[in-house]
């Protein structure tokens, strides 16, 4: 079987869950024999392809597009949905004039301003950009899951949400888990080196700068603490004023550290010394870095907006991500009770990329049966 898998054109220099996603998951199936080839053109030739895999339902400006190339290809469509809704982060979270419109329009308008600014901004041009400057968000959202023959999403929690939100409806789902890499976190188990034992105890938030993903309530949770805190992100493109602001204030404090970035077989053996990792998000689906950390023995401080609890259950602290004494309570009690190995447990056994491999598989198969 042969497969092109098609994501976002920044997928690489802006790396992000759906990029971990996508390249582990064609690293386990290629381990199957499965040919995998992966493409940010928005029209390649995909004649010689048997499915058509595509990622992400919240940037729609290339999945659109790439979606109806392949269907013009007549080929069959799978997509990662990779979704969560956005209106709640974008009336009561954004910040500036963004914070300022989003309390005042709806998702439609909001995608188009933001895509228009882009545009005049010189950040993006891209021919996608250019489309939903002129069309609806979610009416483009609708024509992805139209025109995908199954549909992969990280938790049936997210189809819930697609059908109350956009009111799309389908049998052809398989709940495909995001995972850990099992080989790094052994290598990472033996490892002895002291390379991150200076982060001894410490408490850890990994992800990208900007304000969904909501550091500088955290730091406002842990001001004047005794907690040591490493950041470890680049700064968002399109949040630098806010990143900026969070970067200072960490630069500024004695027991506070930033890193711009750890590569991903080496973000374990930093998670084998943190005692906590925290993701104060206004949504994770469920956050691959909440998932590495656990798997390596850190409690995790989590949103219970989004997937987070499909996973975690009872094994996470939920926080109130608006609030930060909510966060500084969560993260005091994950920091001062013991680690319960039920969840790495439950980590290693369910949510592996070769198990995701399995499932993504099945839906090929559907795919191709769905399309004769």
């Amino acid at each position: 079987m042969r497969v092109i898998m098609q994501i976002r054109r920044n997928a690489f220099e802006l790396q992000g869950g759906d990029t971990v996603q996508m390249l582990k998951t064609k690293e386990a199936l290629e381990h199957i024999g499965i040919e995998v080839d992966v493409s940010t053109d928005l029209r390649p030739d995909v004649s010689k392809y048997d499915v058509v895999h595509l990622f992400n339902l919240t940037r729609v400006q290339e999945t659109y597009i790439q979606a109806k190339n392949a269907k013009s290809q007549r080929k069959p469509i799978v997509l990662s949905t990779i979704y969560w809704p956005i209106n709640e982060f974008e009336k009561n979270a954004a910040v500036g004039i963004r914070g300022f419109i989003g309390k005042h329009v709806g998702v439609d308008t909001m995608e188009r301003l933001k895509a228009l600014g882009k545009y005049l901004l010189n950040e993006d041009r891209g021919e996608g950009t250019q489309y939903l400057i002129g069309h609806s968000y979610t009416d483009m959202q609708r024509e992805i899951l139209k025109l995908a023959d199954v549909c992969l999403p990280n938790a049936m929690t997210e189809m819930v949400k697609i059908r109350e939100e956009l009111g799309f409806e389908t049998d052809s789902v398989i709940v495909v888990p995001n995972a850990v890499d099992t080989q790094s976190i052994a290598i990472a188990h033996s490892d002895n080196s002291d390379n991150y034992s200076k982060y001894k105890d410490w408490i850890v938030c990994v992800g990208r700068i900007d304000v969904r993903k909501n550091q500088m309530t955290l730091l406002d949770a842990l001001e004047d603490s005794d907690y040591n805190l490493l950041v470890v992100g680049k700064k968002s493109p399109g949040h630098m004023g806010y990143a900026n602001r969070v970067v200072e204030r960490l630069n500024a404090s004695s027991n506070m550290e930033y890193v711009e970035h750890i590569p991903n077989e080496e973000i374990y053996k930093l998670y084998k010394q943190c005692k906590v990792s925290i993701l104060p998000s206004w949504f994770e689906t469920p956050g691959l870095a909440s998932l590495e950390a656990a798997a390596m023995g850190c409690a995790i401080v989590v949103s219970p907006k989004g997937t987070t609890q499909d996973y975690f259950g009872d094994l996470a602290y939920y926080c109130d991500v608006q609030d930060p004494s909510s966060i500084r309570q969560c993260i005091e009690k994950a920091y001062g009770n013991e680690y319960d190995n039920r969840l790495s447990k439950k980590i290693l056994s369910e949510y592996t990329w070769e198990n995701a491999a399995a499932k993504t598989l099945q839906g090929y198969e559907m795919a191709i049966r769905a399309a004769k």
